[in-house]
């Protein structure tokens, strides 16, 4: 069991630390090398990434499983390019792959549920390159018999990356757009998601992993301010000038994205079902660290 996980950054801790033992596990980077505590016990090894290529033949032979969370990179996908160049031979004990992509595919849909089975219309750049690298990778499957599993994710939170961080550094900032639903996971049902992925192969199969509770950010960001008793939240609307570009694309998309296709496939069940027990675990483990350091102190 070899397991080869292409952009090892945030999500790659939860997952990492929660699987069973490999034989084998490499771990590629941009530019700096970010060992964890668990890094020892099962025995991962990490390099830069254009390390890997310079050695791309021998370290992916005998390879049975392979995640890529590489984002795109000038409408590039890099693990895809590396895939194309590399002989069918060194992936003949290949079991699973994964591709992290995500729900900007589906584009705007008014507020409306969309699944896997709903027709991908992305309206942003985003979107656009995501299924194009989609398409790519399920060519792959189709024409070369690789075991390509597509992940949807919507906004992924968790610790330190939250409504609840995000108050505490005094940003009170609430973007207001009526009737506007954003999809959201917690980054733990990631990993828990693609570990039963990774025990259960469906190649060929889409799922979009999120929780149960589509919301507007603002319900988020009002819940987060309650749960510290933060009042004085600062309300804009997402069509003020104060609001740049980037953020106000995000906002074209307004749509509800279902998870009951890996529920029922897989049997998966996200533990934090909505974004209040998400908040909620952040908050309980920052005031125990808190408490902790007051005990040492």
């Amino acid at each position: 069991m070899k397991l080869i996980f292409f952009g090892a950054g945030y999500c790659s801790k939860f997952i990492l630390k929660s699987l069973e033992r490999f034989d084998e596990i490499i771990c590629t980077h941009n530019s700096e090398l970010s060992s964890q505590p668990f890094d020892k016990r099962l025995r991962i090894k990490r390099m830069i990434f254009t390390e890997f290529l310079k050695n791309r033949n021998s370290l992916l032979s005998g390879v049975t499983h392979l995640l890529n969370s590489i984002p795109p990179i000038e409408k590039k996908d890099l693990v895809l390019d590396l895939l194309k160049k590399t002989e069918n031979k060194y992936f003949n004990k290949l079991k699973w792959l994964g591709y992290l992509s995500s729900t900007s595919v589906y584009g705007d849909h008014s507020g409306k549920w969309v699944d896997e089975y709903t027709k991908p219309n992305p309206k942003t750049i985003r979107g656009k390159i995501r299924k194009k690298i989609e398409d790519s990778y399920y060519k792959l499957f189709k024409e070369n018999k690789i075991p390509i599993h597509i992940f949807r994710l919507p906004g992924i939170y968790g610790p330190k990356r939250s409504a609840v961080e995000k108050l505490l550094k005094g940003n009170n900032l609430v973007i207001k757009k009526p009737n506007q639903f954003f999809s959201r996971i917690y980054v733990e049902d990631i990993s828990s998601a693609i570990i039963k992925s990774m025990k259960n192969p469906t190649p060929g199969e889409i799922f979009n992993i999120t929780d149960d509770n589509p919301c507007s950010s603002e319900e988020v960001t009002i819940y987060a301010a309650k749960l510290l008793k933060i009042k004085n939240l600062t309300f804009i609307d997402i069509n003020s000038p104060k609001i740049n570009k980037i953020t106000k694309d995000f906002y074209r998309d307004n749509k509800r994205v279902s998870n009951k296709k890996i529920k029922k496939i897989l049997g998966w069940t996200p533990k934090f079902e909505s974004y209040k027990l998400g908040l909620k675990e952040i908050l309980d483990n920052i005031n125990g660290k808190d408490s902790a350091n007051n005990s040492l102190s």
